[in-house]
């Protein structure tokens, strides 16, 4: 049958997506009429030049779960010819797959698809549809028939193959490995099966990027992504994504060779890979079979990825790395307390983080650190171990990704499951959740967060990746905790300074004369309104209109 692979904005977009190429690999492997559509990259292209920085600098990423500003791309003229191919599309089956920025616009095109044929099946998969993510919300919603909550590789074909034929959508069937709605219940068909051998999976199919790889139409045209293994071989108490893999399990080094050797064949320009598994250090022996490979048989080729902080990585490996072709290198140390780290249950100790930054540094190789803030348990003085952590390493070191979100409670993870443990005093909210009495609040912990960034700048280290002078959505931010807090007459006051230094639009005009008008000041809350209608609302923005608006505003003022 006829299937579409839709990847919606927004994310960076250094090449085609692996997710895409993999699966039109695997589904065509299986008899399927594959339609590959990057629409991140294809709207970016297509858009007026003066919107591609919301693409190109990554921290506007909450203006994307903005309604009113994903009407303002998907109601551009000039994307209306790429919606309606989607829209008015032969494929039986979409598959949406998602990460947290892309699923308000995903949704947005699910319901288009089904306003225009209801008989179209949406399938929805990838990290946001975990069970820790979104999968019960996905799966109530209208616009959604199939949530993966897992490994899609063997769910996804048997799924396709009790589709094949069928037309009725009110009568879907129910599969292994999925969530689905039947007679306005949920039904939960468990985990997905997931892949055992890595080295039996196909190669990806990127010959639907063949045109874009020759065009150099992405950030990075020289760069092709592997997923060298799923999983971790850690277990830190914060982290969801291990919890999407199940287990840990890695290619062997033999089968990374072929397939960057083989991509590289096939495709004129291409020799840097990113490893975009979670760690691709978690088998030593697989890693050094690798840099054999490719030194023994002289080939050039550049590649990089995330990786953990081990005992047992010695300068000798990270030296045949470095000859191997490895450039960079982006270390989880999230932390440079060793007393927050073993309540993170991370699996190292701070001299030996040292250590192993010092020596890949001088091997040759680029090193970026990951860290976090308000840690629940992190006391001053735990963060001003950080502080002093960074002024230690910023010799072997050349960038940070500092957490924008500071540190969240994802759903099911231990930190999650456990929070009496970390002295969480109100776990109810992801962001926003506090512990110490209070004081380790959202508040704090964003001030922490500048702390850190004011050093970091000061170091030398360069602005990207989270590190930031001001983060250009603080006000917003500040604004949507303090509605959370009750706090109505600070919200206001952030929302104000929002539309005054940052994104002036239609959602946060309107939230900005709800926090008025709850807080009593109407006059203010009418005149916050009126500019709102000054901008177009959109048919995506439901939520937003002239009408909706006006209502709300006479009930509050006659609310006693």
């Amino acid at each position: 049958m006829k299937v579409t692979l839709i990847k919606a904005p927004w994310w960076v977009r250094y090449c085609p997506p692996y997710i895409l190429g993999y699966f039109a690999a695997l589904l065509r492997r299986e008899g399927h009429c594959v339609e590959v559509l990057d629409l991140n990259n294809i709207i970016y292209n297509s858009i007026d030049p003066e919107y591609r920085k919301y693409w190109d600098d990554r921290d506007y990423y909450s203006l994307w779960e903005n309604p009113s500003f994903c009407w303002d791309i998907l109601g551009n003229p000039r994307i209306k010819p790429v919606l309606d191919k989607i829209v008015n599309g032969g494929s039986g089956v979409v598959c949406f797959t998602t990460h947290t920025t892309n699923i308000p616009i995903s949704l947005v095109l699910a319901g288009l698809i089904k306003e225009n044929d209801r008989k179209r099946v949406t399938v929805f998969m990838g990290h946001k549809c975990s069970r820790a993510q979104m999968a019960y919300d996905l799966a109530a919603d209208e616009r959604v028939d199939y949530v993966c909550p897992g490994e899609a590789d063997i769910s996804l074909p048997r799924l396709l193959a009790k589709l094949n034929g069928r037309a009725e959508r009110d009568n879907l069937p129910e599969a292994g490995g999925f969530l689905m709605k039947k007679s306005g219940r949920i039904i939960d068909r468990g985990d997905p099966e997931a892949a055992g051998d890595l080295d039996a999976l196909p190669f990806p199919d990127y010959s639907d990027f063949a045109e874009d790889i020759k065009g150099r139409t992405y950030s990075q045209p020289r760069r092709l992504d592997i997923l060298d293994s799923r999983g971790c071989v850690n277990a830190c108490h914060f982290c969801y994504e291990r919890l999407y893999w199940q287990r840990y399990r890695s290619m062997s080094g033999k089968r990374i060779f072929e397939q960057i050797t083989a991509h590289m064949n096939a495709y004129a320009g291409i020799d840097f890979f990113y490893f975009n598994g979670l760690l691709l250090n978690g088998d030593l022996s697989v890693l050094e079979q690798f840099c054999d490979l490719v030194t023994g048989n002289d080939v050039r080729v550049r590649w990089e990825g995330q990786a953990a902080v081990r005992k047992d990585m010695k300068p000798g490996l990270l030296r045949k790395m470095k000859r191997a072709g490895c450039e960079a290198l982006y270390f989880g140390i999230e932390s440079g307390s060793q007393k927050v780290l073993e309540s993170m249950n991370k699996n190292f100790r701070i001299k030996d983080a040292v250590r192993v930054l010092k020596d890949a540094h001088k091997a040759g190789i680029r090193i970026q650190i990951n860290m976090m803030f308000g840690f629940p348990g992190e006391t001053r003085r735990e963060f001003e171990e950080s502080l002093a952590f960074l002024v230690k390493v910023r010799p072997y070191i050349d960038s940070i990704l500092a957490s924008q979100s500071f540190c969240t409670l994802e759903k099911n993870t231990y930190l999650r499951k456990n929070p009496e443990k970390y002295g969480i005093t109100d776990s109810r909210h992801h962001l926003y959740w506090e512990a110490a009495g209070g004081g380790n609040n959202y508040e704090e912990r964003f001030a922490r967060y500048e702390e850190f960034c004011a050093l970091a700048l000061s170091l030398g280290i360069p602005e990207t990746s989270g590190i930031l002078r001001k983060k250009p959505d603080k006000w917003l931010l500040l604004g949507d905790y303090h509605v959370y807090k009750e706090e109505y007459e600070k919200a206001a006051e952030c929302y104000a300074q929002s539309v005054a230094e940052e994104t002036a639009n239609r959602a946060v005009y309107v939230k900005l004369a709800r926090a008025y008008a709850v807080a009593r000041d109407y006059g203010r809350a009418e005149k916050a309104y009126s500019e709102a209608l000054k901008f177009e609302a959109g048919r995506f923005a439901a939520d937003l209109s002239d009408e909706k608006i006006c209502s709300e505003l006479e009930r509050m003022r006659s609310s006693p």
